[in-house]
């Protein structure tokens, strides 16, 4: 697949973007795509040094600086110590960096005055988020979406991601025939990291085992499952499903859906509540609130928990 055109990239060269550039060959090849082929005038090159590489790290932000110069981009930089960090939160390494990278895009964003933030994802990106997703028990078959909104400290975001129809070789292919310099990141030949194994472990085995690219097919499967869930988010938004949207769930409404329509409706209730961490069994929890009258409390994520009583549920 050929890269996105100017007319169908969806992205503007008359409006302002921060782009989040790590100095690897994904987000390098975008910057430059950004730059000649969609010709953008307005763009803020963001750069986060997770410092992860030791020297590296800092040669990595040399290089985005003086990439953005000579592109004539305005550059904003931040440095986080983020094993330190995922120590003191008892989260993982990746999770602490993706959560320091969009509160560095939250700051640039209110610095800037723009919540248009553009992404190097692809489509194998968005495969390996699929598996990672599935075999964390999310009970959903999802990955990344083109464009998402997230909000951090306070302020939303707008993630666009032009690149998630190509896969990588196509990438590979484009960086060639531009001779387009870029950063070698030895971490990713390392399997400390989850996304490093499904891509560097796992995936080979597939293909080993099945004789063909997977990699296809999970993105079909993804893309069915994906148009569904949408399907029902837009359902649960009307009129006849207002009654989610309070702080208390009636057992009576709930009781009249079926088991798939139930789960989706209390998945909203919890997100809508900002119950983060929720997934498939967070929900089965919930709905056994709903099937067993002996069990009047369960416990979620963050502390919080959902009780029944008076023929309502609610988080506590």
């Amino acid at each position: 697949m050929s890269f996105p055109s100017p007319e169908t990239a969806d992205i503007s060269n008359r409006k302002r973007y921060l782009v989040g550039v790590s100095g690897g060959r994904d987000s390098v090849a975008l910057l430059h795509w950004l730059k000649f082929e969609i010709h953008c005038k307005d763009i803020i090159v963001c750069h986060l040094n997770h410092s992860l590489r030791g020297r590296d790290s800092g040669s990595d932000a040399r290089f985005v600086r003086n990439l953005a110069k000579k592109y004539d981009f305005k550059f904003e930089y931040d440095k986080q110590d983020i094993r330190k960090i995922s120590k003191q939160r008892k989260t993982s390494i990746e999770a602490t960096a993706r959560d320091e990278r969009l509160g560095f895009f939250a700051r640039v964003s209110r610095k800037w005055r723009c919540n248009r933030v553009i992404l190097a994802h692809h489509a194998d990106d968005h495969v390996e988020t699929v598996i990672m997703n599935l075999f964390r028990g999310s009970g959903k078959l999802t990955g990344i979406r083109k464009e998402s909104q997230i909000v951090s400290n306070g302020v939303s975001i707008n993630l666009l991601r032009p690149f998630l129809d190509i896969w990588r070789c196509d990438i590979d292919s484009y960086v060639k025939a531009n001779s387009i310099r870029y950063r070698e990141d030895t971490s990713n030949l390392s399997n400390e990291f989850l996304r490093n194994r499904v891509r560097n472990i796992l995936f080979p085995s597939l293909r080993k085992i099945f004789q063909r690219d997977v990699t296809k097919a999970i993105s079909r499967a993804a893309e069915v499952s994906m148009r569904e869930s949408d399907m029902i988010d837009e359902m649960l938004l009307s009129s006849e499903f207002s009654w989610i949207n309070k702080s208390e769930l009636p057992l009576i409404k709930l009781n009249k859906l079926n088991d798939a329509l139930q789960g989706r409706v209390i998945l909203y209730w919890l997100r809508k509540a900002n119950v983060s961490g929720v997934g498939f069994t967070e929900v089965e929890l919930v709905r056994s609130l709903i099937k067993d009258n002996s069990t009047a409390k369960i416990n979620l994520p963050g502390g919080k928990y959902v009780r029944r009583r008076n023929k309502q549920i609610f988080i506590d």
